[in-house]
């Protein structure tokens, strides 16, 4: 499943890339030539900003929670060892 995420993934940022490629280079199939402005790149450079804003975050923000699941657990695991010291020392 985690594979088929990744691969869903992969597809979409590069079909993203390709197609903002494709507006920069002036591939685009179509008949009619536009003469290239300079509101065009800069939107094509704030989209670009904004998908790797978006992936930044989403990283960290994973980062950040599996660190707080990691300590979760070492803490469950710290009490039981405790416990179990305390139950020896009382016996």
């Amino acid at each position: 499943m985690l594979d088929l995420q990744r691969h869903y993934f992969v597809i979409t940022f590069l079909f993203i890339v390709e197609t903002l490629f494709i507006y920069v280079r002036g591939d685009d199939p179509s008949t009619v030539q536009e003469p290239a402005s300079e509101l065009k790149y800069a939107a094509i450079g704030i989209g670009i900003g904004v998908l790797l804003s978006i992936f930044f975050l989403a990283i960290k923000i994973y980062m950040i929670k599996r660190h707080m699941l990691d300590n979760e657990q070492s803490e469950d695991s710290m009490r039981v060892f405790t416990r179990s010291i305390d139950a020896e020392n009382r016996t």
